[in-house]
């Protein structure tokens, strides 16, 4: 009778350690599985934010070469002017003038580059794991490459221009003329390179389009929109309008002439026509 009379105090003991148990065990398998979900989720949001950081590094780049063939446009007018008057009518204008013009039609920006996503996806095996693309890794991988090459191949000549430049002006009796723009004007190599302004402006142009028509396909690959991108790429310029910025030179360089307009050149030639006339 002792016995029956325990037995349900056993069970009830009994019963009450298996709901604990399997509460503890439940409680285990639902913890680990919100850590493995949580982890699986914030692996999928480093990819997506490693995705976009490199993409908008490469839109970034295709948006600088456009403004860069934009900038060139007064270069280039302003080279075609110039090489299509004979020397000794340019040597009418005053010489500081024609000087000025001249120095602001070979004024070429050298190109810089901030390698710092590239270096983040270049060297961090971890960035690789986190984006689990082979496809997108080697795409983005060769619009870096290009990058660099582009970058190297626009110094080359923008240095290229400088050194012809200087060689004359600092070199002036190695040279034809009597004057200075006549000993640029008459050089070949010069008149080469200031002829080669206007291809570089749509060489530029069809960078921009080629570093965008890779991107696509790198967005493909991880699964981002166009949409996406931009707003991301928006959102980190409204961050970095928010910053205190370094003045650029830009912002404050004076053109010796607005060689845009029209009337500018009209203006020019006419005074030539006066001049030549005395």
């Amino acid at each position: 009778m002792k016995n029956k009379e325990h037995k349900p105090a056993v069970e009830t003991l009994f019963g009450q350690f298996m709901l604990v148990f399997v509460g503890t065990a439940l409680s285990i398998i639902l913890t680990i599985g919100s850590d493995d979900m949580m982890e699986k989720q914030e692996q999928r949001d480093n990819e997506r934010l490693t995705a976009l950081m490199v993409m908008s590094n490469i839109e970034g780049f295709a948006q600088s070469m456009e403004k860069r063939s934009d900038r060139l446009a007064q270069n280039d007018s302003l080279a075609v002017w110039l090489l299509s008057k004979p020397v000794e009518e340019l040597e009418l204008l005053p010489l500081g003038e024609v000087n000025n013009m001249f120095n602001q039609a070979i004024n070429v920006q050298f190109m810089s580059q901030d390698k710092t996503a590239e270096n983040i996806f270049s060297y961090n095996t971890e960035t690789w794991k986190n984006i689990g693309s082979v496809q997108f890794i080697d795409g983005v991988g060769q619009c870096f490459s290009a990058m660099n090459t582009v970058v190297d191949y626009w110094n080359k000549w923008a240095t290229e221009m400088d050194d012809t430049s200087n060689n004359i002006k600092y070199h002036p009796d190695d040279y034809e003329g009597n004057t200075l723009i006549a000993k640029y004007m008459n050089n070949d190599m010069m008149r080469s390179l200031m002829q080669s302004i206007h291809a570089r402006r749509g060489w530029l142009n069809y960078i921009a389009a080629t570093m965008r028509h890779y991107n696509q396909m790198n967005m493909k690959y991880v699964g981002i929109t166009e949409e996406e991108l931009m707003e991301f790429i928006n959102d980190r310029e409204k961050d970095e309008e928010t910053d205190n910025s370094a003045p650029s030179f830009m912002d404050y360089h004076i053109p010796a002439i607005q060689p845009d307009s029209l009337f500018t050149f009209r203006d020019l030639d006419l005074r030539l026509d006066s001049l030549k006339g005395k």
